[in-house]
């Protein structure tokens, strides 16, 4: 399967490839294009020229994911509020190429994730770290951003081969149903997972009825 990704940098991308192959059960190959890095709003600017890249080429969907830091949390309640998962899904605006005609293709899947505060708080739950009931407030401060990034790399601001050499070991032996069950925002992305395939499921299904 292949995606297109709308992430904040690159060990975001190794990131959820390996979340999402692991949910899917299937190998994700990225798309070769590459977008753009450069955070929230970066991400932001460009996730409506991701989720038209995954139908125009032919891809299975695309992934889009930005850090909370200190952003209010979404609300499960409301249809869209102001929270940053809201937000980016406005801005990938993925009703419309979802709508278009794909002959031969499986239906788009476009996935979205806002992991609270930050992605290096999945990690260290992952890891099984003691937030001491900080875990979703810890970035919302400069101070906790640090300590984030402390705990889990050695150094506040790891260089990129350090960040490869802490995260690839976790991503082997990182759980989803472990992950989830210790993180409220990755229990939504995991969910968000689900529900696509199941919506996927159901358009292939129809798709092949109508065409016997």
């Amino acid at each position: 399967m292949r995606f297109a990704f709308c992430v904040e940098d690159d060990t975001d991308e190794e990131v959820f490839r390996t979340l999402l192959s692991r949910m899917l059960a299937h190998p994700i190959d990225v798309d070769g294009y590459r977008f753009p890095r450069g955070g929230c709003g970066v991400a932001l600017a460009v996730a409506y020229k991701v989720a038209r890249r995954a139908y125009h080429a032919g891809l299975d969907g695309a992934l889009f994911a930005v850090d909370n830091d200190g952003a209010p949390r979404h609300r499960a309640s409301e249809v869209s509020c102001d929270c940053r998962l809201c937000e980016l899904r406005r801005a990938a605006a993925v009703d419309e190429p979802r709508g278009w005609s794909r002959p031969g293709l499986s239906p788009l899947q476009y996935f979205f994730a806002v992991p609270v505060q930050t992605l290096e708080t999945w990690l260290l739950h992952a890891r099984g770290w003691d937030f001491a009931g900080a875990a979703e407030t810890l970035r919302a401060t400069a101070a906790g951003w640090r300590q984030l990034k402390t705990a889990l790399y050695g150094a506040a601001d790891p260089d990129r081969s350090r960040m490869r050499e802490v995260v690839r070991p976790l991503l082997q032996a990182l759980e989803p149903e472990t992950l989830a069950a210790r993180s409220p925002s990755f229990m939504d992305f995991r969910a968000d997972v689900a529900a696509a395939g199941r919506a996927a499921a159901r358009a292939e299904a129809e798709c092949s009825t109508t065409s016997t």
